[in-house]
Order: structure tokens, then sequence, then C-alpha cells
């Protein structure tokens, strides 16, 4: 029977195929608010969050059932702990992403992973933390900081989560899924034209992807724009989201949404309508929030537009200089 350690050889090559070039200094994830949108969530990219996009590996090379061995190279060691991600066994997939991190103690690779795992398995804290490790150990880095927004925007900080996405963008204007992850913040907010400014710039870019285009018709639509929703989302659902092509399904002869509120008032709406998700009930503000004991603000209802999850890079970016050691 074949070592692990060779295995783990055979396991390096397709990440690495998937990720680009390997990014050991900076950054290595569509997602789940106390908005009126419905079927915002503000952590899923698998559904909004590829925690860690690799090649889907045989079951053979990891068996949960195996004592666990980590391997003594950083390369290997991410490869495992990326690869126990995206099986979900969580617990290993942390002992080993804590190791590579001592391995290379000057690369935020294994805290953006760590970051990204806690966003999934929606341990708030620890996602702060271990972004905002990544962050320090690679100041220059778009994807630490779209990490971060993400981990804050998953404990409903909408301020420090648009501030991070802005210094991704900032730090890297190609950023695709930090642009949709900060229209998709503003939409959380209702903020339709800031929304929309972020998201054109979005689905400008060559990776953007459907569900980019079903936010920017969302933003579109919840401004009356039908035509400039209508287009939207004719593209997101050429590039394969079944949300937009609902909504452009839904909107078929629709002028205004004055004439859709009275359609539906009449209920002679198609069923398309109802394909909107609610929020979900368990949401809770922030405790800040909750603090000030100010009533929730009355908002109208909004068109039953599918807003769908925050998405994350799926490759890795250059590699950034590292920063100095920390005594």
């Amino acid at each position: 029977m074949k070592s692990l350690h060779s295995l783990l050889f055979v396991l390096v090559i397709p990440v690495a195929a998937c990720s680009g070039s390997n990014d050991a200094s900076s950054a290595s994830s569509s997602g789940e608010p106390t908005s009126k949108l419905p079927s915002m969530t503000a952590t899923k990219p698998d559904a909004m969050d590829p925690v860690a996009v690799v090649d889907k590996q045989p079951d053979s090379i990891i068996k949960s059932d195996e004592p666990l061995t980590i391997p003594t190279k950083f390369s290997d060691a991410m490869a495992l702990g990326k690869a126990l991600v995206t099986k979900g066994d969580h617990s290993r997939a942390k002992e080993v992403l804590e190791a590579a991190s001592k391995m290379d103690k000057k690369s935020a690779e294994p805290h953006v992973e760590l970051a990204r795992m806690y966003i999934a398995t929606n341990e708030r804290s620890l996602a702060i933390r271990s972004a905002n490790k990544a962050i320090k150990l690679a100041p220059s880095s778009s994807q630490a900081y779209n990490t971060l927004g993400r981990a804050e925007l998953a404990r409903f900080d909408y301020d420090k989560a648009i501030e991070a996405f802005r210094k991704a963008t900032d730090l890297n204007p190609n950023n695709v899924w930090a642009w949709n992850n900060l229209g998709f913040t503003h939409l959380q907010l209702e903020h339709y034209p800031e929304a929309i400014e972020a998201l054109s710039i979005a689905t400008e870019k060559k990776d953007a992807t459907g569900y980019m285009f079903n936010n920017l018709g969302t933003a579109h639509e919840h401004l009356d724009q039908l035509d400039e929703a209508r287009e939207a989302f004719e593209k997101g659902g050429k590039l394969g989201s079944v949300a937009a092509m609902q909504s452009r399904k839904r909107l078929e002869g629709v002028d205004s949404i004055a004439m859709y509120k009275e359609a539906k008032e009449s209920k002679v709406e198609e069923k398309t309508y109802e394909n909107a998700e609610p929020m979900p009930e368990d949401v809770e503000p922030m405790v800040e929030d909750r603090q000030t004991g100010e009533e929730p603000a009355v908002v109208e209802p909004k068109p039953e537009a599918k807003v769908e999850t925050v998405d994350d890079e799926p490759k890795d970016e250059t590699p950034a200089a590292p920063a100095p050691a920390t005594t």
C-alpha cells in the first residue's frame, strides 16, 4: 500500500492547476443580514462559499477512519488541509492548517484558509482573528482583505465589511469577487445605487459569473430600472444562474414595479413569482444594534428577486512580499 506521503505528491498537482501560482506570503472564497431582500445569506460560496477551491480528490486519498499524519513539507500540508476542508473534515483540517502555519510563519495562506473554514462553520470570532492574522502577514494581499470582508459580513458588521472589500479592490482592481461582495453588502443595506456601481464593475471582469449578473439585475429591479434588470438577468441566465433565469421570466411583460405589485395583489402572477426564498427568521442583529434600544425601521416590501450568495476567489494571487517578522 502506498504511503500517505507519496499519495500527497499526487494530491498537490491538481490543487496547483486549479489555484494558479502558489502564494505562500499573500492570501490564497459564493454568501448569508437584516435586509428585506430575500435569500441573502452572508456565508456560503460553495453553494456562498467554496471555502477552498480544489479539484475533487478520490476518497481513497484521505480516509476519515485512518490516523492523521501531518506532512512535514509546507506545500503538502497546505494541499492536505484544503482537501480536508473540501471533504468537510474540519477538525483535522484545522490541525493540518495550524501545523502548516508553524512550518512557514511568514505565510498568510494557512490563515486565509482557516478563516474561510471558520466562515463556513459560522465560527465568526475565529474567522476574524485568522483573517486579521493573514493581513498582518500580507498587508498588500487583496485576497486577505476580501476574506476579512466576508468574515465581517458573516457577523453582520456591514461597515467593516465594506471597508475591507474596498481595500481589496484598491489593492487589486481585477478582484471580481471583492467587487461582487462589495455590491452584495450594499444590497443587504438597500444601498442600490452603490450596489449597481460595484456590481457593474464586477460584471465587466472576465471572471464574472452568472450570479453576479443576477445580483446586478436585482439592484436595478429595486430601483424600477426594469430594462437594465432584464438585461442583467438575461446575461446571468446565459452564464448558468437559475435565479437569474427565473427573474428574467418573472419580469416578462412587466413595465413597472407598481404593475408587478398590482399583479401580485390580484393573484394573477405566474408561479415563478414564488421562487424567491424568504429571509431566515433566526438571523439576529449585531450586539451593538441590540443595545441601542431603537425600534427597527419599517421597510416597504421589495420585489421578490432572489439574490445569490457571496463568492470567493478560486485561485491564489501573485505572491506579495512577506511582511517583516514581528517579535
